[in-house]
């Protein structure tokens, strides 16, 4: 009796597409675009990756900046100041190592026309505003060493976490995000060059993500006292509504033993609204 109910059941339901239809699915429209990328919000949101010179940290090496971003959404007041840290932890291999690193705490101030700009629903007058920023996790892994004939390639995979929380003033995204890349980078005595392409991405709403292809060109020297890195660089999302972010960064350090200060100097192109200026220094062990 029990078995002849279930088959009845069973067949009840292959016969009524209205209850196996009963779970409503939600299936965004990809045609609107969103507001969620780097033009729209802080620039610690999802900044464009730094370039590496296609090699892994063998050392343990630790980092602390400050940083003074001026934004240049609008004619007003636009102005962000952060605690920097970042860490590269050499793990099993010389050829692996981990990287950390997170904006700790931001301070910002911009006025109404920014507000406007940004859609902020948020009274001005509750500016200026803190907050802390998302953690980035990072494993580097070198593919192949450098030769004579050939250059060092690297892979690097990142994942963004959604541990901010300040999406209500378009400081961050409140959502996850990643993206992974390949460097190859080869040395002529002092100066060396890279180049690295990549993918990555980041959640934009319920059942939804932007996907970017990230590239980027980096020329380094490194000198006995005086260490110089330029980059250039940027990623390309497919909505085009302010998610294809370009930038170019100089930065200017200098080998006091195992410490670095260093001066960067960077500059958004398109669709990243900020010039940055960051002081800070580097231990390596």
């Amino acid at each position: 009796m029990k078995k002849r109910l279930c088959l009845l059941v069973c067949l009840g339901l292959s016969l009524c597409p209205g209850l196996r239809a009963a779970t409503p699915i939600h299936v965004p429209d990809l045609r609107e675009k969103t507001m969620v990328a780097p033009r729209w919000f802080g620039p610690n949101a999802f900044p464009v990756p730094e370039i590496t010179d296609g090699r892994v940290k063998d050392k343990l090496c630790f980092e602390v900046a400050s940083d003074y971003y001026r934004g240049h959404l609008t004619d007003g007041q636009d102005d962000t100041y952060d605690l920097f840290l970042r860490a590269w932890i050499p793990l099993f291999s010389d050829r692996v190592n981990l990287s950390l690193w997170m904006p700790v705490v931001e301070r910002w101030n911009y006025d109404a026309s920014v507000l406007e700009a940004r859609r902020i629903l948020s009274d001005p007058e509750l500016d200026p505003g803190y907050g802390s920023g998302d953690v980035y996790v990072g494993l580097d892994i070198q593919l192949l060493t450098e030769t004579a004939r050939r250059p060092a390639v690297m892979i690097r995979s990142v994942l963004k976490t959604a541990s901010a929380n300040c999406f209500g003033y378009a400081r961050d995204y409140d959502s996850p995000g990643y993206f992974f890349d390949i460097t190859a980078g080869k040395s002529w005595g002092r100066f060396r060059v890279s180049a690295t392409t990549g993918f990555l991405c980041w959640q934009t709403g319920t059942a939804r993500q932007n996907d970017a292809v990230q590239y980027g060109l980096g020329a380094f020297y490194d000198g006995e006292v005086l260490n110089v890195a330029a980059q250039w660089g940027g990623y390309i999302g497919w909505e085009r509504y302010g998610d294809a972010p370009m930038t170019a960064r100089l930065r200017l350090g200098f080998d006091v033993g195992r410490l670095e200060p260093f001066l960067q100097i960077q500059q958004g192109l398109r669709d990243y609204p900020f010039t940055q200026l960051r002081l800070g220094c580097a231990w390596r062990f």
